[in-house]
């Protein structure tokens, strides 16, 4: 890492757009970026719709756009009500919340590998330490690894993410069980955050909550998601919180939950008025998206296949990231410096602490920039 902050790929990425060069982006994480977004004139009209012009701050965020959260959570299984559900400008900003509101300086949250790299660092900003708990494969699918969950006396919550990101693991009944066993060794109140931004984005089958799979369990529980990934509209900047579990702790935390969002007030007019709209309108999108993730994984399946020489993609339940596997002893590193020099440019494995090398494109850059940024990666596995 260099004084600025930038890796050696990061700086090479920047040299190569420099020169002009042709360069595919398998990074590209925003939809908007590869024509999967909303248009102008139909997103316009929604933030200008009636009430946008007023300031009526409500610190858990406008009750219509609260009450369109419930519903929506409830056509996936979690019957939470709107009183239970706050609005943040993120989930980043959510996370950062439930830990000031969790925890002390010098306690510990435990939150899975491989995972894309935030909690690490909004834990930081709050002075809590993170122990990372790890998730693997075995019987044909990422699983949580029991075995590496170590919950103490200051472990007061554990973030779990489904669909997680890059693996698309999903957390089925097992998980689930090992999540809340650790949670009941923390310290009393220990919660599970559960992190369901790519919810809808599942490969097969419908989406469900893991509040619904919860529901009746003793330990208290958090679901964090947003617009973001749901209407595929991050400019917007809203997240929510839906809070379940037993009742006397969700009435204390919900108290100081408000009294924190209160402080912020950080939820725009707008984009509050605008989700009801937006999540009933989400769904088309979505399947755009969808398509192009089907489209591009058939491709990266069949690279693999004829031209990967020896890499293969690793099971994928949900999101819309992928993870391939490398060939033994290649570097991930220096084969992702070898693919921006042929005009390709992908995050490594460990970016995403996976243990053993791979790479983790986008599945939703335009099927011909996926195309072509596999045959480049495919004449950089050439020169290794």
């Amino acid at each position: 890492m260099s004084e600025s902050g930038e890796n050696a790929l990061t700086r090479a990425a920047r040299a190569r757009r420099a020169t002009g060069l042709p360069l595919a982006d398998l990074t590209v994480s925003n939809p908007a970026d590869v024509g999967l977004g909303w248009e102008r004139s139909e997103l316009a009209p929604l933030l200008g719709a009636e009430g946008c012009e007023r300031h009526e701050p409500d610190p858990l965020g406008r009750k219509d756009a609260r009450e369109a959260i419930s519903a929506y959570l409830s056509e996936r299984g979690a019957e939470i009500p709107a009183a239970r559900i706050c609005l943040s400008a993120s989930t980043s900003e959510a996370y950062a919340w439930w830990f000031r509101l969790l925890a002390e300086p010098g306690d510990n949250v435990l939150a899975p590998e491989p995972s894309y790299p935030l909690v690490a660092d909004l834990a930081e900003l709050a002075r809590v330490e993170v122990r990372p708990y790890r998730c693997v494969r075995a019987g044909g699918r990422w699983r949580v690894d029991a075995s590496t969950l170590r919950p103490d006396a200051r472990t007061r919550a554990i973030v779990a993410i489904s669909p997680a990101n890059p693996t698309g693991h999903i957390l089925d009944a097992d998980d689930l069980g090992a999540l809340q066993a650790a949670a009941l060794a923390g310290a009393p109140g220990c919660a599970l955050l559960i992190d369901e931004v790519f919810l809808d984005h599942r490969a097969a089958g419908p989406a469900r909550s893991a509040l619904a799979d919860l529901r009746g369990s003793p330990v208290p529980r958090v679901a964090l998601s947003g617009l973001s990934k749901v209407a595929l509209a991050p400019q917007l900047k809203v997240g929510w919180s839906a809070l379940d579990g037993p009742r006397a702790w969700v009435d204390a935390l919900l108290p100081r939950l408000e009294r924190l969002a209160d402080t912020y007030l950080s939820v725009n007019t707008p984009a509050q008025v605008a989700l009801p709209s937006l999540l009933r309108a989400a769904p088309a999108l979505r399947e755009r998206l969808a398509g192009r993730v089907r489209g591009n994984a058939a491709t990266l399946a069949a690279w693999c296949g004829t031209s990967g020489k020896g890499c293969a993609p690793a099971p994928r339940e949900g999101g819309w990231s992928a993870v391939v596997d490398l060939p033994p002893g290649v570097d991930e590193l220096a084969l992702c410096l070898r693919a921006l020099e042929e005009g390709a440019l992908v995050h490594p494995g460990h970016y995403y602490d996976l243990s053993e090398p791979a790479v983790a494109p986008s599945l939703i850059v335009e099927p011909v920039v996926f195309a072509a940024g596999l045959g480049a990666l495919g004449r950089a596995l050439a020169r290794c």
